[in-house]
């Protein structure tokens, strides 16, 4: 469901709404003080803050500007309590930005009623702001795409006919290999792209996952900053050569994505460190599975965020948007699968993608 801060003074009150947030399946935390609210808040990352009037070191509409004035809260829903319908107190609470105003004495379904309707409202409309920037940045790199793909398209025309006029030069043919060969790279690399920033349905075909991870793990190398080339990313392929039925662009922005999230992971705690990423093929019940796993180094996730790392704008980096593994998982059950976090036994964290393997055949990649 989420999670509650709730911020009241009364142990009694504090009590009550515990019990009714809880029983409607919140995850529920509590401040007795105006003033310890930023750092909780910070701390446990809630979905909306509970927020009462009448506090012993400051009041709430204190406590609701240094909320707003907050970059890493600034977003959160607050929900004022107050013990009686005053309304000058519901004006100085909304021109503080509290978010809507419930009595203390209200019917629990109420309560439940407002915390869930702000939640879901703050997401809708942060996702809806969000998804308009996502189609601006496609519609640039669509752009970009479409300029790039008119000269490569020159340059493999030459190319092929220099092999054919070069058949008989043995010195030089190579080069000229060497030229259709990248250009042909490029080509799959532009697809991918268009792809990941397409408008659209989805385009599923047959994909060799060893293929495409091979290909990932040095697109993402090569876009390293030569600082940050102390990260080593290895690969451990299954040899059964596993295939998904999938769309090859959007898998491979989820995997950019979990790999770019190790690395900021590792990079927190350490200058170096270890990304792997897994394939493997299992028996299950009515067929097989492919599942790719990433593995780091790094520090881990706080096992009270396990739950919680794949909502919407939930993040623990302040310089984080908590979009990028909430979209990556709407992606992954997009293409019919499912993806998962775990903590490892020794250090490090996992994330795992599980997908239906494909029949064996001719992979199309696109």
């Amino acid at each position: 469901m989420g999670a509650v801060l709730i911020v009241d003074d009364s142990a009694a009150d504090r009590a009550l709404f515990r019990t009714i947030l809880s029983r409607a399946g919140y995850t529920v935390h509590e401040v007795a003080r105006g003033g310890e609210v930023v750092a909780k808040a910070r701390e446990v990352r809630p979905n909306i803050i509970i927020l009462d009037v009448n506090l012993p070191d400051q009041n709430g509409f204190e406590v609701c500007r240094a909320i707003r004035a907050d970059r890493e809260l600034a977003g959160l829903p607050v929900l004022m309590l107050t013990v009686r319908h005053d309304d000058s107190d519901v004006l100085k609470g909304l021109e503080a930005g509290a978010d809507d105003y419930v009595a203390k004495d209200s019917a629990p379904l109420i309560v439940i009623g407002r915390v869930g309707r702000l939640i879901q409202f703050r997401q809708m409309s942060s996702l809806a702001m969000l998804n308009q920037q996502l189609v601006q940045v496609g519609r640039l790199m669509a752009g970009i795409v479409h300029e790039i793909r008119g000269p490569l398209s020159v340059i493999r025309g030459s190319a092929e006919l220099l092999r054919v006029k070069l058949a008989s030069d043995p010195d030089n043919a190579p080069w000229v290999e060497s030229i259709l060969r990248n250009s042909q790279i490029l080509q799959v690399r532009l697809d991918h792209l268009m792809a990941a920033v397409r408008e659209g349905s989805t385009e599923f075909k047959i994909v060799d996952l060893n293929a495409l991870i091979a290909e990932t793990a040095e697109l993402f190398l090569r876009g390293l900053s030569p600082g940050e080339r102390v990260i080593e990313v290895a690969t451990t392929l299954d040899p059964g050569q596993p295939r998904a039925r999938c769309d090859a662009g959007r898998l491979m922005q989820v995997l950019l994505n979990l790999l770019n999230n190790a690395r900021q992971a590792i990079m927190g705690v350490s200058r170096s460190g270890r990304i792997e990423v897994i394939t493997r093929l299992r028996d299950v019940a009515g067929g097989r599975e492919v599942v790719i796993e990433i593995v780091d180094d790094g520090p881990g996730i706080p096992p009270e965020f396990l739950e919680r790392i794949f909502e919407p704008f939930f993040t623990t980096r302040g310089e984080g948007t908590g979009y990028g593994l909430y979209l990556a998982s709407e992606i992954v059950q997009e293409q019919g699968g499912r993806l998962c976090a775990r903590n490892n036994a020794g250090r490090g964290a996992t994330f795992e993608i599980v997908l239906a393997a494909a029949e064996a055949g001719v992979a199309g990649q696109g």
